[in-house]
Parts: structure tokens; sequence; C-alpha cells
């Protein structure tokens, strides 16, 4: 089995929305969402299952506070120790904390070491608190024992209904009601705060890549909004890119991650559908205090994406209009933006800003999608 599996399920405190399992049989952790019962036939086997699936509870908040008392413990008398031990006694500690930390790269590395060793001690307490023996993982079976299961099971109901459907006459109410709302497909699952935390602290985690929640926010926007459609692997493997060497720490191999940069994306491409867009410049519950800094991290992530696709966005660029509009994330996306006295943002202006770039995103949606239907329509008459 993977301990950093298991160490990410005992961390993930948000468990409205999500459930862990340990599978006794193959050694993997399962992640399930809330919004798939009745839908996801993992669900099935897990619940018929119970003797098979252990389920994982979260260590409580004293564990959590007691490795970071460690932790600070072994640092230094320092001003940022201090700093690290305020936070510990404050309102929000753990969100604290992480802030904290964040604010000098070698401590930050020598958290996320600390941190990684003392999860392994805890996720191996856990097995061993419930008589499992961890062996070494081998390669990760692609989909996992309990995937293929449920694939099966889904394959083997469908067979079942198409043998025992009568004819749909189309004239029931009630049925064109419930074909309707089938079609519509399943709602995003937001991140909670602590969900939005673990993907930040992975982001922040990639050698050289100098990312933040809000450049990724930025990043899979374009995304969103571009010419190419992305899965939450193709965009786990361009984040991975970025980091210097192509060295990522273990997380990078997480499901846990995949799920939540997937989430992650598919919000932004939620709040595309439904025009409520507007660009991410901190992290959930946190006020913006230096909305000019936030505002050129987000396009200096934007830029990144449409680098990416360049070939694919040259069509845009084609056209002097959009090259215009487009200038608005174009020309604040240089990272070095803030240094320069002569383009340096006031508040009011920087507000301002966001809100044209909050109406300017979507505009780019609604082009690259007429794009695509034209396509498909001219495909469709040939």
């Amino acid at each position: 089995m993977r301990l950093l599996d298991l160490a990410t399920a005992l961390e993930d405190h948000d468990r409205e929305s999500t459930t862990y399992y340990f599978d006794s049989l193959s050694g993997e952790i399962v992640f399930l969402t809330e919004d798939g019962r009745g839908s996801d036939k993992r669900w099935d086997i897990v619940c018929n299952n119970t003797d098979r699936f252990i389920d994982i509870e979260p260590m409580d908040s004293r564990q959590r506070q007691r490795m970071r008392q460690d932790f600070v413990a072994t640092l230094p008398p320092t001003p940022l120790q201090e700093k690290l031990k305020w936070s510990l006694e404050s309102g929000k500690p753990f969100r604290r904390f992480q802030d904290t930390v964040a604010e000098d790269e070698a401590l930050r590395k020598r958290w996320f070491e600390f941190h990684h060793e003392a999860m392994q001690k805890i996720s191996l307490a856990w097995l061993a608190d419930r008589y499992i023996e961890p062996i070494e993982p081998g390669p990760p079976a692609v989909p996992s024992l309990l995937d293929q299961e449920a694939e099966a099971l889904a394959a083997n109901e469908e067979e079942g209904n198409h043998n025992d459907a009568g004819e749909f006459h189309g004239d029931s109410e009630d049925e064109l009601e419930e074909f309707d709302e089938d079609d519509e497909g399943e709602p995003v699952d937001f991140l909670s705060e602590e969900e939005e935390a673990l993907l930040t602290g992975f982001v922040e985690s990639l050698p050289g890549a100098n990312f933040s929640l809000v450049k990724l926010h930025g990043l899979c926007s374009a995304f969103a909004a571009g010419p190419v459609t992305m899965a939450a692997a193709d965009l786990l493997g361009v984040l991975t890119g970025f980091a210097k060497g192509g060295q990522v720490n273990d997380l990078a191999n997480s499901p846990v991650i995949l799920d939540l940069l997937s989430r992650f994306y598919g919000g932004i491409v939620e709040a595309l559908e439904f025009e409520s867009f507007e660009p991410q410049l901190e992290q959930t519950g946190d006020i913006v205090t230096e909305p000019s800094a936030a505002i050129i991290s987000w396009c200096n992530g934007f830029m990144l994406g449409v680098d990416h696709y360049k070939p694919a966005w040259e069509s845009w660029f084609r056209d002097a209009r959009r090259t215009q509009a487009i200038s608005l994330i174009t020309g604040m996306s240089a990272p070095d933006m803030l240094r320069q006295p002569e383009n340096a943002l006031d508040d009011e202006t920087a507000w301002e800003t966001i809100t044209r770039i909050s109406e300017l995103v979507p505009l780019i949606h609604a082009y690259w999608a007429f794009e695509s239907a034209l396509d498909g329509y001219l495909a469709d008459r040939e």
C-alpha cells in the first residue's frame, strides 16, 4: 500500500462530502464523495462489504496541533519561531501556521520534510493498531481493483436493463422530467478550505516553479476558457512539468491530488458556463490585501496556459481586436511588473482591472465555444 495515500486520508477533515476507506483486499485507499451515492457503483460494493473496507477516520485536532508544536520545538529561537508559536495559539491555528511557514522557503522545506516523516509514523501506527502489516507497493493497478469491480457491476446492471427495457413512448411527463434531469450531469463538488489548503501546499512545493493557488487559478482559467479541452491528468502533467529538473514530491502521484485538481478545474468550468466567473485571488475565506500583486500572479498563470497551447491560440491573435482585448492580461503577466515604479497599480486600479478580466474571460470562452461548434457543424455537413 502507499503510506502517502493513507496519510492524506488521515489529514483530510472534510468528511461532510468525502469518505476514505482502506481496502483490506488490495491495500488501496478508496476515496469516495457523497455526491456519488446512488450513481457511483463503488459505493454499492463498499456498503455491501463492510468487513473488507475499513473506514478511515481523520486524526484529531490535538494530534495535528501536537505535530506542529513538535516541529516548532526543533527550530532555533528566532522571531520566526516566535511567530509560529503565536500562530498555534491564535484563532485558525492551522491556517496561520501554514501562512507563516510559506513566508520562508527554507522553513517551508524543513516543515515539509518533518511533516512527511511524522505522517509516515502516524500512518504506520494506524496500520499497527489494526494488525495490518504494510508491504512495499507494486505498480499501481490502473484502474484499481475496486474500479474494475465497479465497472463490471455497472456493465452487468446495464445489460440487465437492456433485457428488461420496454418501449419508451415519450408521452409520460414524469419520464421526460427524469430524462432531462439525468442529462444535466453531476454537479461540481467544490473544494473545502482544508482541501484547498492541501492543493495550495502541493503547488507551492513544486521546486523552482514559483506557483501559488492564485497562479494555478489563472492557468486553469486559460485551459477552461481556451481552445483545448483538458483532463485532470493532463493538468497534473503540465504542473509537474514546471518543476525544475522534473522532480516533484510524492503528492504528485497521489489520487487525492488528482481529484482535487479535477474539482478545482471543474469549478472554473462551471463558473464560465453559468456566467459567474471571477479570478480567485486568495484562498477561500481569506481577504485579498494586495490586489495588484494577486492579479499580476493570476495573469502570469493565465499566460502560461496560453503559451502551453500556443499553436491552438494563434487564430485568436490574428485579429487586432481580440489581441487588443487580451492585452489586458498579457500586459500584466510579467512577473517583474511590480518592481517597475511606473507600472505600479494602486488598489482602485487593480480592482477595476480585476472586474474587466472577470468580463473578458467569459468572452474568450464564448469565442472558442463558437469556433468549436462551427467546426462541428461544418464537419457534419461534409
